[in-house]
């Protein structure tokens, strides 16, 4: 008989659950949907998931919009020049939030961390300044904690 070395399996990830919080934004969003579509009778459902940092931050940025307040989300990554092989830095502020809001008259700050991912000295300091100027500030690794901070504002 061959002796064949032991073929090594990849272990599985544990397969998403999507929490409550998320399974609440979609009934909102497809009530949206009905109410700005009604005379549309089969709207395809809207999906989301916060198991990532891009999907979290949609999930953030239509759960402010639904509620009434103003969302952005900012892009601060530099442009790669093919040119110089490299990318080349924005012209905006080091250490801005991933997400500028604005409810009831409340500026909010909302920096989006995904998995092993951590803040920036540069962060800290933004952090720090809208803080102390009054504004609100937010660290979201998940929506539902994002979801319980929000709502209890």
């Amino acid at each position: 008989m061959l002796n064949l070395p032991e073929i090594k399996r990849k272990q599985r990830e544990a397969s998403y659950k999507k929490p409550d919080a998320v399974k609440e934004l979609e009934r909102m969003a497809d009530a949206e949907a009905k109410r700005l579509h009604p005379t549309c009778p089969h709207l395809a459902p809207r999906t989301f998931r916060d198991d990532s940092a891009n999907n979290l931050t949609g999930c953030i940025t239509t759960y402010l919009r639904l509620k009434g307040a103003f969302s952005s989300r900012l892009n601060n990554t530099g442009i790669f020049d093919k040119r110089l092989n490299r990318y080349r830095p924005t012209t905006s502020r080091k250490g801005l939030p991933d997400i500028l809001a604005t409810y009831q008259g409340k500026s909010l700050f909302i920096e989006v961390k995904a998995g092993r991912d951590r803040m920036s000295i540069d962060q800290v300091k933004v952090m720090k300044e809208q803080t102390g100027s009054g504004g609100l500030y937010f660290v979201a690794s998940d929506f539902t904690q994002f979801k319980e901070w929000f709502d209890n504002i």
